[in-house]
């Protein structure tokens, strides 16, 4: 938030010693950037020039905070310096906040609404989904678009212990991101692990390693010869 800023005399005089005036105001909090105009002829013309430039402030910022949840990610993706396979995880992450909240104006999102969202989530991907919302969130209260990140402050996101695991519980899940980053990417789904007579069912991760330790009767009884 913008504060409302101050008005004060300045030590030094002007060209015939007369007492000359300023203000100052922080763009947001307290570690914020400060800014000062001085040269006022009197602590009146200093104050109507600070209210001036805080309404001026005050029209921008209602501007930029309706920007929605999906331009903000676009946004911040296009500027992400990362690998291409990074950012296409981001953007499948993502996709489960923009499917929600998108449209929304990012200065109306509160922190209530999100940790209910969290919750909605498979606990595969419940931990890594709210982490990238903060991530861009942050960015947004870096650019001053918003005070405080409604991701972060109120919404508790405890990692996951490590042997529960699973990010992803189904191959449906699996098989979607496949094909949202593509071929290149995808191209394992062509060559993974089959189940017996080729049913899937429970977790990938799961029916991976259980063909891939065990051997498992083809279709029609037969059993392969051990080796």
């Amino acid at each position: 938030m913008v504060q409302q800023g101050q008005t004060f005399e300045l030590t030094r005089r002007g060209p015939d010693g007369e007492r000359l005036w300023a203000y100052r105001y922080r763009t947001g909090g307290r570690d914020s950037k400060r800014v000062q105009r001085g040269g006022f002829a009197s602590e009146h013309d200093a104050r109507e020039a600070l209210e001036r430039e805080l309404e001026r402030l005050r029209r921008e910022r209602r501007i930029t905070r309706r920007l929605t949840l999906s331009e903000l990610v676009e946004t911040y993706l296009d500027q992400h310096d990362v690998q291409p396979v990074t950012i296409e995880k981001l953007r499948y992450l993502l996709s489960k906040a923009t499917a929600v909240f998108g449209d929304r104006a990012i200065g109306e999102l509160t922190s209530q609404e999100i940790a209910a969202w969290r919750m909605t989530l498979s606990p595969g991907y419940r931990f890594e989904a709210t982490q990238a919302l903060r991530q861009v969130l942050h960015r947004a209260v870096a650019w001053e678009i918003i005070d405080v990140n409604p991701a972060k402050v109120g919404v508790d996101n405890p990692v996951r212990r490590r042997n529960e695991q699973h990010p992803f519980e189904s191959w449906a899940e699996l098989e979607a991101l496949a094909t949202a980053i593509g071929p290149r990417y995808g191209r394992w789904s062509s060559s993974r692990p089959r189940l017996a007579c080729g049913r899937r069912s429970g977790s990938p991760w799961r029916s991976a390693t259980s063909t891939a330790t065990n051997a498992s009767p083809s279709c029609g009884g037969r059993s392969r010869a051990a080796s």
